[in-house]
């Protein structure tokens, strides 16, 4: 009885080992991804995207409250 419960914590330490790796080399991808990305821009000389402004327009302008009735 004793090894079974030896055997069913050895596999479960084994898949957190295997999913530790996995989110380690996603990571790393990612990194070297973004890196990537970066040192292309450099190079192309562009600049990022500009935000004209950064207050949003309304629709429409209401006069009424929030909770006003369209009575």
């Amino acid at each position: 009885m004793s090894g079974m419960y030896v055997n069913a914590s050895l596999s479960l330490i084994g898949l957190c080992a295997l999913t530790g790796a996995g989110v380690a080399i996603g990571s790393g991808v990612g990194m070297a991804y973004a890196a990537m990305a970066e040192e292309e821009q450099k190079q192309q000389g562009g600049s990022p995207a500009v935000a004209h402004s950064v207050a949003e327009k309304p629709a429409r302008k209401s006069r009424r409250g929030f909770a006003a009735s369209n009575q």
